[in-house]
């Protein structure tokens, strides 16, 4: 027995938006959570642009 052409096409059409739905989902929970997560391997402005470390005592460029 056939199945109708008009019904497989419809049943096809849903899958494919719950399939959409579906990775619309799961898109929306983990953009979030990586957004977060480059932030805390980046480096914060405050921290990189603390300078120069401190010199040695013998680097201190000073005569005496």
């Amino acid at each position: 027995m056939d199945v109708d052409p008009k019904y497989k096409h419809t049943h096809e059409k849903n899958k494919m938006q719950k399939e959409r739905r579906s990775f619309l989902k799961k898109t929306v929970y983990a953009a979030p959570s990586l957004i977060v997560l480059g932030q805390l391997t980046r480096p914060s402005t405050a921290k990189a642009n603390l300078g120069q470390p401190p010199s040695a005592p013998g680097d201190s460029g000073q005569p005496w």
